[in-house]
């Protein structure tokens, strides 16, 4: 078996699963493997261990289900945690606050609309159909609140070419096409990423989608390096092609972001996304470090996967 194969067949194994006691014992001989070898496989590519993977995914589970309105002592003793005060303990030193304040984030998403409800594990997250103009907002608010050095008025310019570039695109989620690229720059803004990144990102899909913008026309309003990373992006599948750091930073956002929004494709292409998210961008996103990055690229791939 591949280790492609070994870590689907372990993670679906790991969620089907994951209210049980989970030991490593358990989890390699289901994949019909010794705990030595399954344990430096799966190490290997995750860049943890078995059980800190099983750890962080009974968090993640029990994070959604509390701020679902479930009571924190039920959730602590279906995932396994002896007591109130274990679990409790488990989450701040995971998370740096009490699960108590998943109360609150409950309240957020039912009576404020709150967009961060899980922020505390994934990447900061978005109003899915939200319009380009309240999109564009939460972009220069989250360049403020990182105190990222970007100049609002090349944001503004680049947004404008976004929105003139991809005029009468649709996803099919129903929004304009332009949100997808204004949320890849926002998760780029997130990340705390460079402004020519950040530009790239909103402009990220103007040669896939067969706009009117061109290579030359990036490069003459913002600069070379910008229409690199564009260029790099647009080439991203070609094997032969050395991308650049922020180039392989906006393909990651907008694999997530596109990810995020996989309930509106067809299901037939379901599961050949998420097998792809798992083989390709998530040994990017391990090597990188961005743990809410890596978490949540594997939470949907899980979500989508043999489905």
């Amino acid at each position: 078996m591949e280790v492609k194969a070994i870590m689907y067949d372990s993670q679906k194994f790991i969620e089907d699963n994951m209210k049980e006691s989970l030991t490593v014992e358990e989890i390699a001989s289901n994949v019909g493997y010794s705990v030595y070898y399954f344990s430096r496989i799966f190490k290997q590519y995750m860049k943890e261990s078995v059980m800190e993977y099983v750890k962080e995914r009974k968090l993640i589970k029990a994070s959604e289900e509390i701020i679902a309105g479930k009571k924190i002592l039920d959730v602590a003793l279906e995932y396994g945690y002896q007591s109130h005060s274990g679990f409790t303990k488990a989450f701040k030193k995971t998370y740096g606050f009490s699960p108590i304040l998943l109360r609150a984030f409950n309240f957020q998403k039912n009576y404020l609309g709150g967009n961060y409800i899980m922020s505390h594990a994934f990447m900061s997250n978005t109003n899915v159909h939200a319009t380009k103009e309240e999109l564009f907002e939460v972009l220069v608010s989250t360049v403020l609140g990182n105190q990222l050095k970007c100049n609002q008025e090349e944001l503004q310019k680049a947004f404008d070419m976004a929105c003139l570039a991809h005029e009468g695109q649709i996803r099919h989620s129903g929004d304009e096409y332009v949100c997808h690229s204004i949320n890849v720059a926002i998760l780029l803004a997130d990340m705390e990423a460079t402004q020519d990144t950040i530009i790239a990102g909103l402009l990220h899909d103007v040669l896939l989608e067969k706009t009117n913008i061109t290579l030359t026309n990036i490069e003459k309003e913002f600069s070379n390096k910008v229409s690199n990373i564009v260029d790099g992006v647009t080439r991203f599948n070609n094997e032969k092609v050395e991308l650049s750091e922020e180039a392989v930073l906006v393909k990651l956002a907008d694999r997530l972001h596109n990810m995020r929004t996989l309930e509106f494709m067809d299901k037939s292409r379901w599961n050949e996304k998420a097998k792809e998210t798992i083989d390709i961008f998530m040994p990017i996103a391990i090597n990188l470090g961005n743990e809410k990055l890596k978490a949540e690229l594997n939470d949907l791939s899980i979500k989508y996967i043999g489905r």
